[in-house]
């Protein structure tokens, strides 16, 4: 029977951009309707269960319950959560093991990097449920789930490439699914950037100008080739009107830009105290070098209803 892999992170949508923006907090359960429409839409083709992470919050058991009959069987992944981002990265690298078609990922960018870096080969349904979501899928969440579930039944090359930056410091290695920036912080305080001005430099892996934070930057200067990164050096006389969080328009400087192919790697400026991974200030910068690779392959919802034409569900 083919199986899908779900994690659900019920911290998600809850950062600084959100409590100072204009953007609401999404509760539990509100997140717990969401997943239960997206297990209404994965329910709806037969022949496909679910393996999940049971979350802290319990937000999986209260949308299967919501969901009702309409919901595939859902077995609890035997990882305890903890309430932490690792609960993200121990479940995928967990997920990883079984004989898994997908993971669905329901969170935001953030959420996406930890599934990713627990099991980078993983094919990833990424619902948005954060605060920026510039990775994850927009669509309405029953869409979505029948979009993976005729994937994964039907046409595997629904699951197209992406790419993704690594950045190696003093302190480790970790990925980034759609930007690595070098930021002048010295200090990771709430995580979130909403100051174009302590940006120095970075690689953005997407170009959308529709998109909130620096992936609507890079789309200002042309769309980008499959396969690459658009490096940016922040500064200069031009500037970028982009929303940069949730109520928040900010003209950010750019003072160069190139495109890079994966392979391509390049040592984090000295004028940085910090590297921020997906808008979020993660490591320290000292002695850092960022690399492109090859990123996650994600569902493409309209590859996927276009390759299961003919087919029939319930």
């Amino acid at each position: 029977m083919p199986t899908l892999g779900l994690i659900t992170n019920p911290a998600s949508s809850k950062d600084i951009r959100r409590l100072t923006g204009l953007a609401r907090v999404v509760d539990v359960e509100e997140k717990a309707n969401l997943v239960a429409r997206l297990l209404a839409g994965v329910g709806s083709v037969d022949g496909l269960s679910v393996i999940a992470l049971d979350d802290r919050s319990g937000l999986v058991r209260r949308a299967v319950r919501l969901a009702g009959s309409s919901a595939p069987p859902v077995e609890l992944l035997d990882v305890e959560a903890e309430g932490t981002e690792a609960d993200t990265r121990r479940a995928a690298a967990r997920l990883a093991t079984f004989a898994v078609e997908a993971l669905v990922v329901v969170g935001g960018d953030g959420t996406v990097r930890a599934a990713a870096e627990g099991w980078p080969g993983a094919r990833l349904v990424p619902l948005a449920a954060g605060t920026n979501n510039a990775f994850a899928l927009t669509d309405e969440p029953t869409v979505v789930g029948l979009a993976a579930a005729l994937a994964v039944t039907g046409d595997m090359a629904a699951f197209t490439p992406t790419t993704a930056v690594t950045v190696e410091t003093s302190d480790g290695t970790a990925v980034a699914v759609i930007d690595a920036i070098a930021v002048r912080d010295r200090w990771i305080g709430s995580g979130a950037i909403w100051d174009p001005d302590r940006m120095v430099e970075g690689l953005v892996t997407s170009a959308r100008r529709t998109a909130v934070g620096l992936a609507s930057v890079s789309a200002a200067f042309g769309p980008l080739q499959t396969g690459h990164a658009r490096w940016i050096r922040f500064g200069g006389t031009t500037t970028v009107r982009a929303v940069f969080g949730p109520g928040l328009v900010c003209d950010v400087p750019v003072a160069e830009h190139r495109d890079v192919p994966i392979g391509a790697s390049m040592p984090i400026s000295g004028e940085a105290g910090l590297v921020a991974l997906d808008g979020e200030r993660r490591l320290p910068a000292a002695g850092g070098r960022a690399t492109v690779i090859a990123g996650p392959r994600v569902l493409d919802p309209v590859i996927a209803f276009s390759s299961s034409l003919g087919r029939t569900t319930r």
